[in-house]
């Protein structure tokens, strides 16, 4: 239980996204269509698709049955189901992260476009970046300002890979593509195509990404009106179970290729867990520097 309070979880631009049949367009994930995708990992390294290759079956023009369904959840979340259902959870995060980053940035504005959560057995999303697919994993799309969740990522292939789908551990994944807009705001995200490799650009934008999502961590359960309770040594354990988990070292090793840092685009477990913890001890964005000097 991270979330406190009871009653209708109020605000926030999230809903349904998703569905649609094969082939509209090119899969993205962590790459470019005319302008840069950010995204929290590539799902394709797992080796499966989780099942999800199926058109859903549609319930009306331009949403499938099961986009009607969560759409209706989302705008009827209470504070209660954020803590036991994960698509409330997503929406209260975003709620929370909205909340927190005015106190710590001047001039922050939320997501234009929101945040879109895909049910399972969605297929693919249409954003201004192209036409995403269900393995791409959580992004973030500038062109439009959308941050994108999956159910079935959030719950079960974040675990197959080693992290966990514990509340906080999914917070985190929420608070990391956040961070992708707080980069958007200050004019730093096109960095990500400055180098490539350990050293390279895209490295250095998804740690900042980490150091952000500890940034509202440590501010998420302050205050009088905090949506969050204090957060426990456990829940801060789960975020770095995850972390160690999508570095791009582990990754290459449980897909059971050799570890390449020219291929790095996250960079290492031990890096995300370092930058996730900066950000969290010290509070502080200005302290999540990943540009200058060696990371």
């Amino acid at each position: 239980m991270t979330f406190q309070g009871n009653g209708p979880l109020e605000g926030g631009n999230v809903s349904a996204g998703g569905g649609g049949g094969m082939g509209r367009g090119m899969v993205i994930g962590g790459g470019s269509i005319g302008t840069v995708v950010i995204g929290l990992l590539i799902y394709f390294l797992t080796g499966s698709t989780g099942g999800m290759t199926q058109a859903p079956q549609q319930a009306g023009p331009g949403l499938s049955q099961a986009e009607q369904q969560l759409d209706e959840k989302l705008k009827n979340c209470t504070k209660e189901q954020a803590n036991s259902d994960t698509a409330c959870r997503i929406k209260a995060t975003t709620i929370s992260l909205d909340k927190v980053w005015p106190t710590v940035l001047r001039g922050y504005q939320p997501p234009r476009g929101g945040t879109k959560i895909m049910p399972v057995g969605a297929q693919s999303i249409n954003t201004a970046c192209g036409v995403a697919g269900a393995d791409t994993g959580p992004f973030y799309c500038p062109s439009d300002q959308v941050a994108v969740f999956q159910l079935d990522f959030m719950d079960r292939v974040i675990k197959k890979m080693g992290g966990t789908n514990a509340p906080f551990s999914q917070e985190y994944i929420v608070a990391h593509e956040f961070g992708h807009h707080v980069q958007t705001l200050l004019g730093d995200i096109n960095k990500s195509q400055q180098g490539r490799g350990a050293q390279g650009g895209s490295v250095r934008v998804e740690l900042q990404a980490d150091c952000y999502a500890g940034v509202w961590a440590a501010h998420a359960d302050k205050g009088p009106d905090a949506m969050l309770k204090p957060l426990t040594q456990e829940e801060i354990s789960d975020a770095i179970t995850t972390a160690q988990a999508i570095g791009d070292d582990t990754i290459q090793r449980n897909a059971g290729r050799n570890v390449n840092p020219e291929s790095f685009s996250h960079g290492t477990s031990e890096q995300r867990v370092r930058w996730f913890s900066q950000g969290y001890r010290t509070g502080a964005p200005a302290q999540c520097d990943t540009f200058s000097g060696t990371i």
